[in-house]
């Protein structure tokens, strides 16, 4: 299983919704600029630079295919794996999906404000401007877990790259047609949860309906603390009982176990 993290995150992200006990390998590459990966300085952060790196890794190490996953910025990546690889891709989970069909989509909107907030302003600055802003209050009403993500990324702990990171990940995508996605022919699982407007439901239900059969789920609200199982226990519940699945009709073909070094983690 390759399940790649979302924009800001890293392997840890991850293994909080991932099944201990699947019986699958996981393996998580952890993008230039996040986690312990190495950070070149690229002139442009873009998604097809993190395609090419997980691509790479993924024809030397699962030569005999694997299930392709991921979260958010992640379920972007992992989506192109199955379109642009289909003879390697065994299965495909999405998880609180962001992106469509096309680039630099409007859900996106307050990452990217975010993102230009930080290469204009000191960071306590631009915290003060966001928190100030019309935007900030929309989105700490409607998407609390949003907003606490939002105020994470203007946090001090962040490395001096973020705000480039946010704004040209945010402003980057895949263009891929709906003919593209109804070409899909792998068992597929979208997970979706309500009351987050960078990864908007109603994104989740399209991608569901654009991937002939594939199955759609929603988890708790990750802010749902009376939620039981929480967001983290009940998406981990939803990826076992699909990869189950997969392991009863393919049971040979499993990932083998990587260990990773430099920018790859398991």
């Amino acid at each position: 299983m390759l399940f790649q993290h979302g924009l800001g995150g890293d392997a840890q992200q991850v293994t909080r919704i991932f099944p201990r006990e699947a019986g699958f390998d996981l393996t998580t590459i952890e993008c230039a600029g996040h986690g312990a990966s190495s950070c070149p300085r690229p002139p442009a952060f873009s998604l097809e630079l993190f395609y090419a790196d997980v691509t790479a890794f993924s024809t030397e190490h699962f030569p005999l295919g694997f299930v392709a996953g991921g979260i958010s910025m992640g379920a972007a990546l992992a989506l192109a794996l199955a379109i642009r690889n289909p003879s390697s891709v065994r299965g495909l989970i999405l998880v609180r999906p962001a992106w469509f069909i096309s680039r630099s989509p409007a859900n996106l909107e307050p990452i990217r404000y975010v993102g230009g907030l930080l290469q204009q302003y000191p960071r306590q600055q631009a915290l003060d401007v966001f928190v100030a802003s019309e935007l900030a209050a929309r989105i700490r009403e409607s998407s609390p877990d949003n907003y606490a993500t939002l105020i994470d990324y203007l946090g001090d702990h962040q490395p001096e790259w973020v705000g480039k990171l946010l704004t040209d990940i945010a402003a980057d995508g895949f263009e891929f047609s709906v003919a593209q996605l109804e070409s899909i022919n792998v068992p597929t699982l979208v997970i979706g949860v309500e009351a987050d407007d960078i990864h908007p439901l109603a994104l989740a239900g399209q991608l569901h309906r654009s991937i002939p059969g594939s199955r759609f789920e929603r988890a708790p609200r990750k802010d749902d603390a009376g939620a039981a199982p929480n967001y983290f226990d009940r998406t981990a519940e939803l990826i076992a009982g699909f990869l189950s699945g997969i392991a009863a009709q393919e049971p040979d073909v499993r990932a083998r176990p990587v260990h990773g070094s430099g920018e790859h983690s398991t």
